[in-house]
């Protein structure tokens, strides 16, 4: 099983990031002059936020080592693009959630490194078997994320009548993806998981509680729009799953690692759209109020 993952879950990250970069524009970057300061101060700020408030459960909680690395990777990690799905679910701004997203995913080939590498250095103490290499976790950025997306992004470039038409097949194909990279932990740490089943369900609905409840303050801080408050939260516990899976098996060589971010993603859908679904229905009817209908 190991030697499978050693070999699918790349490919499988590395189908994620190209169609990822087939649904990327560039008026997705050039919308970044509309907000020269806000997207930038946001997408760094996110790194900087979640480092520190995964930083501070890793050291309060006494966590499993896998728990908490994966914890670390997660917060580490680029947008992803969940964020956008939950942004027009809340009927949020969802043109900012996409630059956040496109800005986040084209700076974590250096960005994802140096937050991945100060967080270990900062917070982790889990021996030698969680170790961080740098030159590798360089290699598996660039092949898996920055070439993928770079090379999604052309595709779009050069056919883009073609990946229009085919938009919806090509998500159905990104989901599908990752519902198989994290189905693939799943598989091989079942034991582990169900062993560790309560700290990891804990750790994960605390991990995204801390999230939300940065990015609530974050956006409430830095836009006055309800819709861009909407927009913005989302990318703060919506991160790259598949990017922190690829750093936990293919560069730390923990799989274990990887069965955390497989029990947040399933916690965090389960919370994300019902609250989404609820923003929405509470921003309508104050919008009905303001109009006078209720």
């Amino acid at each position: 099983m190991a030697t499978l993952l050693d070999v699918v879950l790349p490919l499988l990250v590395i189908i994620v990031m190209t169609v990822l970069g087939m649904d990327l524009r560039v008026d997705d970057f050039r919308r970044v002059r509309e907000h020269p300061i806000l997207v930038p101060a946001v997408v760094l700020g996110q790194w900087a936020l979640l480092t520190l408030g995964a930083g501070a459960i890793v050291k309060l909680l006494p966590l499993a080592p896998s728990v908490a690395g994966g914890a670390l990777l997660v917060a580490a990690a680029p947008v992803a693009a969940l964020s956008c799905l939950y942004t027009n679910l809340a009927g949020g701004n969802l043109a900012l959630a996409v630059t956040i997203a496109a800005v986040s995913n084209a700076a974590a080939g250096v960005v994802t490194p140096l937050a991945a590498a100060l967080a270990f250095r900062w917070f982790a103490d889990m021996g030698p078997d969680f170790t961080l290499p740098a030159g590798r976790l360089a290699q598996q950025m660039l092949l898996g994320l920055v070439l993928p997306l770079a090379a999604g992004m052309l595709v779009r470039h050069l056919a883009p009548v073609a990946v229009a038409r085919a938009r919806g097949l090509l998500q159905a194909l990104s989901t599908a993806a990752i519902v198989a990279v994290l189905a693939f932990v799943v598989v091989d740490q079942f034991a582990s998981i169900r062993a560790q089943i309560t700290q990891l369900l804990a750790a994960s609905a605390l991990f995204t509680l801390v999230m939300l409840t940065l990015g609530a303050i974050t956006a409430r801080l830095v836009v006055r729009r309800p819709e861009d408050r909407r927009a913005l939260v989302w990318g703060f516990p919506a991160r790259n799953v598949g990017v922190a899976t690829l750093v936990a098996t293919a560069v730390v060589g923990q799989v274990a690692m990887a069965s955390f971010v497989a029990v947040l993603f399933a916690t965090q859908v389960a919370i994300l759209v019902p609250l989404a679904l609820w923003l929405r229905r509470r921003a309508g009817g104050r919008a009905g109020e303001s109009a006078g209908i209720v």
